[in-house]
């Protein structure tokens, strides 16, 4: 009973914290998920002829200049795959990334998705902040993504690596 008080006193503040819950538990959610759910040509994660190869968000976003300033899971969590830098240029290594590449764009969309809930507790205005938040919060990670994915995928085919399997060998935990 308390906590549906909590939830109804439309704060800001009670409202963040619910929020950040949220992205924390579906972030934990993303790490149990059977990892063909990322696989890189499903519709959500496939490169769509208008980004012209991850180019579009570096033109309309200028992404190459901030997407290393920007926090990550890994540097918080350590067991947590980093995607801030390329670690290695193995083929093994690339596949593992662009497979992790679409479990981070799907964390980031489920949050996003998950901010629409607030609308279920809270008037507009207060729900409609949370959503914006969650998008200004989560969108820079899926453009990083976006801009990141096509052109590592593009390096493995041209290296003939083929067709990308969802599972990849010495990376898996």
């Amino acid at each position: 009973m308390r906590f549906i008080r909590f939830l109804r006193t439309k704060t800001f503040t009670a409202n963040a914290v619910i929020f950040f819950i949220f992205s924390a538990l579906i972030s934990l959610m993303s790490g149990q998920m059977p990892e063909s759910t990322y696989y890189y040509k499903r519709w959500l994660y496939k490169e769509r002829e208008w980004e012209e190869g991850g180019r579009v968000y570096d033109r309309l976003f200028g992404v190459r200049k901030w997407k290393s300033r920007l926090p990550e899971m890994s540097d918080f969590v350590k067991f947590a795959f980093p995607k801030k830098h390329l670690k290695s240029t193995d083929d093994d290594y690339l596949a593992r990334f662009v497979l992790e590449s679409c479990r981070s764009e799907w964390t980031h969309w489920m949050i996003i998705c998950s901010s629409l809930l607030f609308l279920l507790w809270n008037e507009f205005i207060p729900a409609f902040k949370i959503i914006l938040l969650a998008t200004v919060l989560n969108m820079p990670y899926i453009i990083i993504q976006r801009y990141n994915r096509p052109r590592i995928i593009r390096l493995l085919e041209k290296r003939g690596y083929g067709e990308l399997s969802c599972v990849q060998k010495p990376y898996l935990s």
